[in-house]
């Protein structure tokens, strides 16, 4: 009886040692050109993150109203956000925003400005993303 459990235990120590990490969901980013060299303010650049499409925090999950480009500023940091098809309006969801500001500063440095596109955001396709001191 010992033995098995002795057993069963290493068992379980390998299965999970050699288990698959969980992978966090990353969006694409392309494009990412690091526009400055000094970061921004992290306060300031959270408030304007969520500053979007008139306001995408608490509840919200997604950008309200469909327009045809939006910024979000607080302070002297804003970020703007248009499409890449002309005419075509911003529907992205607050997960998708927040990977891909993530996935941008992860080539750039935490709030160092930048230029990119974001994979998705919109009706039709993608968005054009700038994130600078204004």
């Amino acid at each position: 009886m010992q033995f098995a459990t002795i057993f069963y235990a290493f068992a379980m120590l390998l299965v999970c040692a050699f288990a698959a990490p969980l992978e966090v969901r990353q969006e694409t980013v392309s494009n990412v050109k690091c526009t400055g060299t000094k970061a921004l303010d992290f306060h300031t650049s959270n408030v304007a993150l969520l500053q979007i499409c008139g306001g995408i925090a608490g509840s919200i999950q997604k950008c309200q109203g469909a327009p045809k480009s939006t910024t979000g500023q607080s302070g002297n940091v804003r970020f703007t956000i248009t499409p890449v098809v002309k005419g075509d309006t911003i529907n992205i969801s607050k997960g998708r925003w927040e990977q891909g500001i993530k996935a941008a500063f992860a080539v750039c440095g935490q709030n160092i400005p930048f230029t990119a596109t974001f994979t998705g955001g919109a009706a039709k396709g993608d968005v054009n993303v700038v994130y600078a001191e204004v």
